[in-house]
């Protein structure tokens, strides 16, 4: 697990790391040939750069969850962890044995 946690980390963060090198690095080309915040490309590359980041950053998030919910998966604690928070949500009322069973939701206030 450790190995792909360190993988994980190593993928986005070679891949942040580049597209933050690439993006000042034609930011300073952009700066220097036109008016900066005045052309458009200077604009849409600003735009491009904070969505790729942004997507990046929401993708690591992910990836990081499933590989926990993995790890309590393996390890068999997931199950319990279920079966606990829906035992105190719902309830089974005992006069339903022979019949298909109703749930019934137990708010608390």
């Amino acid at each position: 697990m450790r190995g792909v946690a360190l993988c994980l980390l190593m993928f986005f963060g070679f891949l942040v790391g580049v597209l933050g090198f690439s993006s000042w690095v034609s930011i300073l080309d952009l700066k220097r040939d036109t008016d900066g915040w005045k052309s458009w490309a200077f604009v849409v590359q600003i735009v491009v750069t904070a969505t790729s980041f942004v997507l990046l950053m929401l993708y690591n998030a992910t990836a990081n969850m499933v590989l926990y919910m993995y790890r309590w998966a393996v390890n068999g604690e997931l199950a319990m962890e279920i079966a606990e928070e829906f035992a105190r949500e719902y309830v089974s009322l005992p006069f339903d044995n022979e019949k298909v069973p109703h749930v019934v939701s137990v708010t608390h206030a």
